[in-house]
């Protein structure tokens, strides 16, 4: 398999106990991330019980604020040493928004389009000789959990179109009680990055 596109990059933190949604507010969020630049900083808001997201469409960027989560996202089909999720993070980490006591893990996201480099890919080569003897398959993907270096990984494949190309989704999730600095998670999204290649 090959790339073809990156589709988003994302970092996760996850807290022990529930946000306080009322220290987050649109103002606070505009006045982080906002450039100056009106076309750059069109932006959409929503919130829900539990949940508010700033988007910025110009950007392809969004951020996204759940129950005990908070996801930074990045769909500008960059690559992860270009993306600024994690300077974004550090943003919103440093500011007055969150409970630095509450953390509990984090995590990279990586949604990218792959081709098989021969151009020809059978089923029976993602799912097993087993599986593939069922007759009218129409589309088959594979999901996997595993762990290495005391990182929990999620790797899944799931065919978008024709059977010729998948999404391929990549998630290593660490459990750790602090954030490591940003030229540490800097280092971290970019290897995380190879090992999904590799």
């Amino acid at each position: 398999m090959k790339i073809e596109a990156i589709k988003n990059i994302n970092i996760t933190v996850l807290f022990a106990s529930p946000i306080n949604h009322l220290l987050i507010s649109q103002k606070g969020l505009l006045d982080l991330f906002k450039t100056g630049d009106q076309q750059m900083d069109q932006h959409t808001f929503v919130e829900a019980p539990g949940l508010k997201v700033l988007i910025f469409p110009n950007r392809k960027k969004e951020f996204v604020f759940e129950g005990t989560r908070i996801l930074v996202n990045d769909k500008s089909e960059t690559l992860p040493e270009k993306s600024a999720v994690i300077d974004d993070l550090d943003k919103i980490m440093k500011s007055d928004m969150v409970e630095q006591n509450k953390f509990a893990a984090y995590g990279f996201n990586y949604d990218i389009i792959v081709i098989p480099e021969n151009g020809n890919f059978k089923i029976s080569e993602l799912v097993g000789s087993k599986i593939a003897v069922i007759q009218g398959i129409k589309s088959a993907g594979v999901n996997i959990v595993f762990e290495k270096n005391n990182t929990t990984y999620i790797l899944e494949f799931k065919p978008i179109g024709s059977e010729q190309k998948f999404i391929a989704h990549f998630n290593a999730h660490f459990s750790a009680t602090e954030l490591p600095d940003v030229k540490g998670l800097k280092e971290k999204i970019n290897n995380e990055f190879l090992e999904f290649k590799n």
